[in-house]
């Protein structure tokens, strides 16, 4: 279902493509600019299973990417002044973002020497549970799990799994049926279930976190340089609408105060872990305005403009599946995210149809 899924939006974003329509409707389309979002960005992993590839691109695609931002009539900024740029008019030159979450190691040893040689400006959105080794990133613990195993037995809240996970398609079949549920139960028992099953089958987390995150040494030399914006991502990476409000803020506030403790900088920026409708929402938007963030960013697709609300910032994903320079710029052109919200609003019953919280679909 999800190869399904991803030859339909290739062939849709290569129909805009070819056809044209993207650069004649871009105009109409584009906003102000846009914020790109990556996460993993390392060599190529051979797997046939691989879940997860979205979240990763090749050092090769991330450099093509900014070398075509910068042969085009489009800037680079950072955070800061990409805020400044959406209070100007309209006709200001379109800028582009680019951001980088939860605060893997590879953003330190694959991506920066890039952006570093190419002197462009970039921010990485850190959850400093994986800097200080207290939390793991569950998603990649329940993938190195199904990896290894031919039979995957493990107990999340009430339901009892007993999955085979031998061949590729069993093994794809059991990531989505657990990731569902983990995604169902509160946080705090996600975390409980992955930790009992990854100590049930000998899985060392805190040897993963250590290998693939970010250490504080590695965290201070990237925010000593000009070109580098430590963004705050919470501590332990938890949907923040599944929390209650009290320990949602802390979650926010606690990070953004780790992060000027270890680096002496106090981050201005923040991205709400996942990022989507059901895990940041109005609540989350109020506490990072009346927390002080200067922007906040989620994972809603689209391009910003000056009428986006700035602790509800929309971004475009650099999608591992889609590591094509095409697909980069007709998704920048606005015109993909500019027929959702069409279509969306035709699905939608009449009398449903009021004005979004935020205006970053």
């Amino acid at each position: 279902m999800q190869a399904l899924k991803i030859a339909g939006y290739k062939a849709g974003l290569n129909a805009l493509y070819w056809s044209g329509a993207s650069r004649l409707f871009a105009p109409m389309a584009r906003g102000s600019g846009a914020i790109l979002m990556f996460h993993q960005v390392r060599p190529p992993v051979p797997s046939a299973f691989g879940p997860n590839a979205h979240l990763e691109v090749t050092p090769q695609f991330l450099d093509a990417v900014v070398r075509q931002l910068q042969s085009s009539d489009i800037d680079i900024v950072d955070l800061d002044e990409a805020r400044r740029r959406l209070a100007e008019p309209r006709s200001a030159r379109r800028f582009v973002v680019l951001t980088f979450d939860d605060g893997y190691r590879n953003n330190y040893t694959h991506a920066y020497p890039i952006l570093k040689a190419l002197g462009v400006p970039f921010t990485i959105y850190l959850a400093t549970g994986f800097v200080d080794r207290i939390a793991v990133p569950w998603w990649e613990v329940l993938v190195d799990l199904i990896d290894r195993l031919p039979h995957l037995r493990m107990r999340v809240e009430e339901r009892d799994f007993d999955l085979p996970t031998e061949s590729v398609n069993q093994k794809r079949v059991a990531c989505q049926l657990v990731a569902a549920e983990l995604c169902h139960v509160s946080e705090d028992e996600q975390r409980r279930a992955i930790e009992l099953a990854a100590s049930a089958y000998g899985i060392d987390t805190h040897g993963m976190v250590e290998r693939e995150m970010l250490d504080w040494d590695e965290v201070r030399a990237l925010a000593v340089d000009p070109l580098v914006t430590i963004g705050a991502h919470t501590v332990g990476h938890y949907a923040l609408a599944r929390l209650d409000s009290a320990r949602a803020r802390l979650e926010m506030a606690e990070s953004r105060e780790r992060i000027e403790a270890m680096t002496g900088v106090r981050p201005r920026h923040f991205a709400y872990p996942y990022g989507s409708r059901p895990t940041a929402a109005e609540r989350e938007f109020y506490l990072a305005a009346d927390l002080g963030f200067a922007t906040a960013v989620t994972t809603r697709r689209g391009v910003v403009d000056a009428d986006s609300r700035l602790t509800a910032l929309p971004r475009i994903s650099v999608n591992g599946h889609f590591q094509s320079r095409h697909y980069v710029d007709v998704l920048l052109s606005g015109v993909p995210f500019s027929l959702e919200r069409r279509l969306r609003n035709w699905r939608r019953p009449a009398s449903s149809l009021a004005p979004e919280a935020s205006a970053s679909t």
